[in-house]
Formats: C-alpha cells, structure tokens, sequence
C-alpha cells in the first residue's frame, strides 16, 4: 500500500513537471506575440512589458531579448537596447545583428576598441558581410585612416554595385583627400544609378555646398524633388538652403510645401517652427509647435522642445508645464531632466539644482553640461572651490566648451590667479577669436601682471568687435588712469557714458581722475549733470550723491559734504558708503555725541527708522565701542530685517567672534543678497569666509571688492591673509606690502607685519 502511494505521488510530479513546462512555455510565447503585435502597432510601452514578461519566463529567451532591444530603440533608451543586446551576445557570441549593433554602440561611444572587436568576429566568419564591412570603414574614417576607409568602400561596391552608401562614403574620403573631381565623378555615378535615392542627390548637394557652388546644389534638390514630388523631407532641406542663403521668402515657401506634402508628418511642423523660432516670431514658432503636438500628442521628443522654446523667451510657468507633462509620461527621460534642472539654476535655486545634476551625473558620468552647470550652481551658492572643480571636469570630457571655459578664467581672475586667466582665455580665443569676454579677461590679466600693451591691444580688439559696448572703451579708460594718461582716460569714460550714464563704476572712475588732479570743481559739476541723466534712479543718485560728498571732504568744505552725505542717504538708505563717510565727519570735527544725540531724538519721535539707528552704529564702530554698535545695528535689523548696511556691519562685528561665526556669515549673506556689488559686503562676506577656513572664496571675493576699491588698505591685507593660509606665499607678500604702503597704520597693519616677517 504504502508502495503504490509512492508511485502515485512520482507519477503526479512528472505530470504536474510535464504540464508546467507546457503552460510556462504557451505563456511565453503568448507573451511574446502580444509584445510582436504591440511593436507592430507602434505600442512599444506595452511591447517592452510583454517581452520583459516573456524573459522572465524564460531568461534565456534570446529572441525576446533582441526584440526588447528594438522596442528600447524604438522609444529612444539606448542604455536599455546596449544592455539587451549585450545579453543576446552573451547567450549567441555569434549574433550577427547584435553584434553589428553593439558594435555600433562602442563606435558612438568612442570606444573604438571595442567596436573593432565586434566588427571581427562577424568578418572571421562572413568576410563578405557588407553592413559589417560599413561599420569597418566608419571607423577608419573615425580613425583619418582614410586610405583604409576608401579600400573598405571599394570593396563593397565590387560586392555589390548597387550600394549607393559606399559611393557616397567613398566620395567623402576623396574630397578630404582633395581629390574633389573624383568626388564628384562617384557621386554623379551613384545618383545614375538610382535617380530617385534622395540620400544620393543630398550628398552631392552637400558636396556642392561645401565647394559654394550653390546654383548647382540647388539644382540637384529640384531634381530630386522632380523625382519625389511627394517627400516633405526634400522641401525642406529646399527651405534650409534658402534659409542659409537669407533667402527668407523662397524659405518659407519651402517649409510650406513640405507641410502640403505630408501633412500628418510632425518633421516639416518642426522645422517650420524652428525657423520662426530662430526669426524671433513667436507666436508663428508656437503655432507650429502645437500643430505638431496636435498630431502626436505622445511625442515626448515634441514636449521637450517646447519646454526649451518657451524657456527661450523666459515663460517660465509654460516651460514648467512641458517638463512636467515628459516626465509625467517618462520620468527618467534625461534632456527634460536636465532642464530642469537648468530652470532651478535660473530660479537660483541652487540646492535642488545641485540635487538633479547629481542624480543626472551617477547615471551619465560624462554627461559635461552637467558638470558645468553643477559648477555653476556651486557658483552661485559662493562655493568656488567646488565651481572649479566641476568646470574643470566639464573641460576634461569636453575641452571646447567654452562657457566652462570663461567661467573658469573669470574666477582665475577675480582670485588674482593671472598665468590661470590668461591660460582659459588664450584656449578660448583659439576655438573663437573674435570672443568679447574672453578678450575682456585676457585684457584685465595682462594689465594686472603689467602687460601694458598686450592689455590694451586686447582691449581695442573689443572696442573693433562690439563698438556700441561701453566695457571696451571703460577699460581702455582705466588703462590709461593707471599709466596716468589721464585726457585719455577722461576720453574713454565720457565714450563709455555716452552709451549708457548709469554706469556708475565708469562714472566713479572719471571723478577719481579729476580728483587725482585736483580739479574738486569739475568733479562736482560732473555730479550735477550726472544727477540729471540718470532718470528717477535712486541707487545712482546716492552713488552720485556720495562721490559729490567725497569732493567737499576733499575741498574741507564739511557742511557741504554733511549736507550732501545725508541726501545720499535719505535717497537710498540702502547705499552703505554715505553712512561711514558722515560717521568719518563727526570723528574728525568731534561732534560725535551731538550726532547720537540728535539721531537718537529722531528715533524718539519715530522709532521705525532703520537709517538713525544705522547712523549711530556707525559712529559707535568707529569709536570702538562695539556693544552700543552692535545694539543699533541689531536694532535696525528688527526694524527692517534685510536692511543690508545693518547686516553688512554686524557681520563684520561677529566674525570676532569664533562662536558666532555662522551668525556672521548668515548677515552677510542677507547683505551680499541685497547688495551685490558693494565692495564693503564683498569684504565682509571674504573675512567670515577666510574666518571659517574657505580660503578659495575668501580671495575671491576680497578680489572682486579690490577691483572696485584698489586703494583700500585693509581689503588688501585681507587678500594677503588669505593669499597666505592658502599657501600663496608671494602673492601674500605683494598684498600685504601693498597694504602697508598705502597706510602704515591702518588697522591690522600689525597682523600684517607679522606675517610678512614670518614670509
């Protein structure tokens, strides 16, 4: 009994075993016609989910895993056809079509190695495979083997004669090799032997194009045309030769047609909208964006450049929208993932740009606009170290890109790093040489390392090249202030302001000259007139104002200078320099009792005054008596808690102290956020860096406010502090010189010393 009951139990197994099999086997086949059907049907999400469920079953499936490949191809995830290509090689190491696309793959990659590998297994065992022997010759072209190139597509012609594609590749490897007659002899072949190939007649419209013979490119479109009258392509590759031509009429004729001829093809819709797009026509680039959209409304591809044209024109919520409708449908799709991140950096929202490109960059390392704009988010949070190190990376994978480039050579510069400077610049100027920016830090470089001339020729290279800039001509300006050239110097402002009065450093500039000359009258005249031309501006008539004020402290008229002092203020609280320059008044005439007295009257009848109490804070800073200024400014701050003078100065105040540090640079930034271009902030926010042991930032920012106030004793020790915990020795000792020259008893002078004897 209990014999029987075993072979019962066998029997039911084997039969369970057999039966199994038989449904796993019909569920994978059943898994992989509905995948087949949904391919055919253009569904390739539900395709990809039937395949995945038909290896599952069976995980060496090889035919399903080769058409998961195709379906990955079909809705553009190369990563994913790599990978399952990868898998039917593993599987059959003698797959001919996967290996031809994986070789494929390794070529786009540069991995030519690679490629070369996959290429020989398929000629060892078929040496006659002509789509192995294409990608053979891609790589010699790839490679400037172009005697090898040439051979390989000889060869496939002897193969068959009717490969129009060796003569075309052939044709190009004789017009590189200058042999443009026989060029054109193989093409004008293989457009006989197939006058409607359109992929023939194209190539030797680029042919004649890249000779600029363009009567005869244009004929050979018409031809091809005359022999396709139905493809919307031809027209349009019409419509961007007349565009190139700036030929804008017989352009949009073109486009228009190619729309007529297929008019449910997305691709004409696109370029025509393109073309409006590059024209500046917003609404016509729009309305062809959306009629394409209208056809295919699943096209991510279509959502993706509409999120990038709305963002062109800065509609924001729009770009928002089409981001969000991508990656809604695919949430890894990588170009919309990254402008995103791109919109988070225009936001300043650095934090979570950061974020996206880090999640960007573990997925695609050598993805170098992402380095970069990483770089610049870091930028942007002040954290340049950091910055450098990604544009650096970015250069690494890709040393054309320029915007990396300039950035990395404007840092180098505003750190004093000139031999750095000159270096990116240089690089720059060689991809393009007529780059304003680039001139614009090569200039400046060689000025700051006494390269006079090279400056100024650089200089004029910017004034020939954008001639309506004011920058060219201001620091050609400076130049000549510096070599105390000094009609020249004036002639070069007042060119500067001529193009736009509300440069103010220009402006500035143009005082110290008459200043240096003691011309004290002309300066404030200038002042007047500067008053009216810059409008209702309240930022530029406290600049103004205060530069007005510095020429009647200079002339010793202090009543004047008081008055003027006060009515910088009064018209933009904000400015910070009137404040300390009124405080300087009272110390040195000794009515500073008077002034807290009378500030402090002012706040009992209106206690909601931040300016008073930014007043008295002032004069307590400089008498030393930091409790009573620290109150005031503290004061201020509650009255108006971004009043960026009050938080510039206690700051300052707290960085002293080690324990609040975090406090100081919190200040700081409040202050740095509001006023951006002050040198005193850009100081302030350098000392709590170099306090916090961020020595990198800390000189560029003490060099930002130098290039604003190089006369500045203290700003200058500061910069050679840095310079010297960053272990630039000689630069430090250049500063702090510098620092002492141009006052032996500013404070910090003894600090100074000190360093420069331990130098």
């Amino acid at each position: 009994m209990v014999r029987l009951t075993k072979t019962a139990a066998i029997l039911f197994f084997v039969i369970l075993l057999v039966f199994g099999c038989s449904s796993d086997e019909e569920k994978k086949l059943s898994h992989f016609k509905k995948g087949s059907a949904y391919f055919e049907k253009g569904e390739y999400r539900s395709a990809e989910l039937e395949f995945r469920n038909a290896v599952q079953i069976d995980p060496e499936y090889v035919l399903a895993y080769q058409s998961l490949a195709e379906t990955y191809l079909k809705i553009g995830n190369p990563r994913g056809a790599f990978r399952e290509y990868s898998m039917v090689v593993k599987l059959e190491p003698e797959n001919t079509d996967a290996l031809l696309k994986l070789a494929t793959f390794y070529m786009l990659g540069k991995n030519m190695d690679k490629s070369r590998e996959h290429i020989a297994i398929i000629l060892e065992k078929d040496p006659d495979n002509i789509d192995a022997l294409f990608l053979q010759a891609g790589l010699y072209d790839v490679e400037k083997n172009l005697y090898e190139a040439g051979s390989v597509f000889e060869k496939i012609i002897e193969l068959d004669a009717g490969q129009t594609r060796a003569y075309i590749g052939l044709a190009r490897v004789y017009a590189r090799q200058g042999k443009f007659d026989e060029a054109e002899g193989v093409l004008e072949k293989a457009v006989k032997l197939d006058e409607k190939s359109i992929q023939t007649h194209l190539a030797l419209v680029s042919f004649y194009n890249g000779r600029k013979e363009f009567g005869k490119a244009e004929m050979q479109i018409q031809d091809a045309i005359e022999m396709n009258p139905g493809n919307s392509d031809l027209y349009t590759v019409l419509g961007n030769f007349y565009f190139k031509r700036k030929d804008s009429v017989n352009a949009e004729k073109a486009y228009q047609k190619a729309i007529d001829a297929d008019p449910e093809n997305i691709k004409p819709y696109m370029v025509f909208a393109g073309y409006y797009n590059v024209k500046g026509d917003f609404d016509k680039a729009e309305s062809m964006y959306l009629k394409s959209l209208e056809i295919k409304p699943e096209d991510i591809r279509i959502a993706d450049n509409m999120a990038r044209f709305y963002l062109k024109y800065r509609k924001i919520d729009k770009t928002e929208e089409y981001i969000e409708k991508v990656l809604k449908e695919r949430p890894k799709y990588f170009p919309t993932r990254m402008l995103k991140g791109e919109i988070a950096v225009l936001k300043k929202d650095y934090v979570s740009a950061i974020g996206i490109f880090d999640e960007l960059l573990k997925e695609e390392p050598k993805a170098f606009k992402a380095h970069y704009l990483k770089g610049f988010s870091h930028l942007g949070k002040g954290e340049k170290e950091v910055a450098k190190a990604s544009f650096s990376k970015a250069l690494e994978l890709n040393p054309k890109y320029i915007k990396a480039r300039l950035l990395l050579g404007e840092i180098y510069l505003k750190e004093k790093n000139f031999d750095e400077a000159i270096q990116e610049s240089r690089e720059v100027l060689k991809f393009l040489p007529e780059d304003f920016r680039a001139s614009a830090i090569l200039g400046n470089a060689l000025m700051a390392t006494g390269k006079l001339s090279g400056a100024e020729k650089n200089f004029n290279l910017m004034v020939e090249q954008q001639p309506e800039n004011p920058v060219g001509y201001y620091r050609l300006g400076i130049l000549k202030r510096v070599t105390k050239k000094y009609d020249e110097a004036l002639s070069y402002f007042d060119k500067a302001l001529s193009i736009n009065p509300k440069l103010m450093d220009v402006f500035t500039n143009m005082i110290i000259v008459h200043a240096v000359r003691k011309d004290f009258s002309t300066a404030i005249e200038k002042c007047d007139e500067q008053i009216k031309k810059v409008g209702d501006s309240k930022v530029h008539k406290a600049i103004i104002y205060n530069l007005k004020g510095g020429m009647y402290t200079a002339e010793k008229k202090l009543d004047a200078a008081e008055e003027t002092f006060k009515l910088a203020i009064e018209t933009d609280p904000s400015y910070l320099k009137p404040y300390y320059a009124l405080s300087k008044i009272y110390l040195s005439t000794g009515n500073q009792e008077k002034a807290i007295d009378q500030y402090k009257a002012v706040l009992d009848k209106k206690p909601d005054q931040a300016g008073p109490h930014m007043l008295i804070g002032t004069i307590y800073d400089l008498q030393k008596k930091y409790d009573l200024s620290e109150e005031h400014y503290r004061a201020a701050l509650k009255i108006s808690p971004e009043f960026a003078p009050a938080a510039n100065n206690l700051a300052y105040l707290l960085s002293s102290n080690d324990e609040k540090i975090d406090e100081a640079l919190k200040f700081a930034q409040v202050a740095k956020g509001k006023l951006p271009e002050d040198p005193s902030v850009m100081d302030t926010l350098g000392w709590i860096y170099y306090k916090k042991g961020l020595y990198g930032n800390a000189i560029a920012e003490f060099a930002d406010s130098l290039e604003k106030i190089p006369g500045n004793a203290i700003v200058r020790y500061h910069l050679g502090a840095a310079y010297y915990k960053y272990d630039k020795k000689e630069k430090a000792k250049q500063e702090l010189l510098k620092a002492l020259e141009i006052d032996e008893n500013f404070e910090g002078a003894k600090d100074a010393r000190k360093i420069l004897a331990e130098l």
